[in-house]
C-alpha cells in the first residue's frame, strides 16, 4: 500500500511542481518520500525511477515545444526522437539514486 502511495505522491508532485521549480527538485522529493514512508531500497529505486521517468516522458510530449529535441539532440548529436526517452531516463536515474539514499538513511536510523 505504501508503495502505491509513494508512486502517486511522486508522480503528482512531479507534474504539479515541475511547472514552477527547476528540474532537480525531483532529487529531494524522492529522498523525502522514501525516507518518510520507510521504503526498502529496491522499492525506493524502482518507484522513484518509474514515477519520474513516466511523468517526465508524458510532460515532455505534452508541454515541450521542441526545445528538448533541439538542445539535447544537438548537444549529443543523436536522433531527435530518442531525446525525450534519454532525458526522462536521466531524470529517473537521478530520482532513483536519491530515493535509495532516503531509504537507506531511514533504515540506518531504525537500527
Amino acid at each position: 500500500m505504501k508503495n502505491s502511495i509513494a508512486f502517486v505522491l511522486i508522480a503528482v508532485a512531479v507534474i504539479a511542481l515541475g511547472l514552477y521549480l527547476p528540474w532537480w527538485f525531483v532529487a529531494p522529493l524522492c529522498f523525502i518520500v522514501a525516507y518518510t514512508l520507510n521504503l526498502s531500497w529496491p522499492n525506493a529505486l524502482l518507484i522513484s525511477f518509474l514515477a519520474v521517468f513516466v511523468m517526465w516522458l508524458i510532460s515532455i510530449y505534452l508541454f515541450d515545444d521542441g526545445s528538448i529535441e533541439q538542445l539535447l539532440g544537438g548537444l549529443l548529436n543523436i536522433n531527435a526522437n530518442f531525446t525525450p526517452i534519454l532525458s526522462a531516463g536521466l531524470g529517473g536515474l537521478l530520482a532513483g539514486i536519491f530515493g535509495v539514499s532516503g531509504a537507506l538513511l531511514a533504515g540506518r536510523e531504525r537500527d
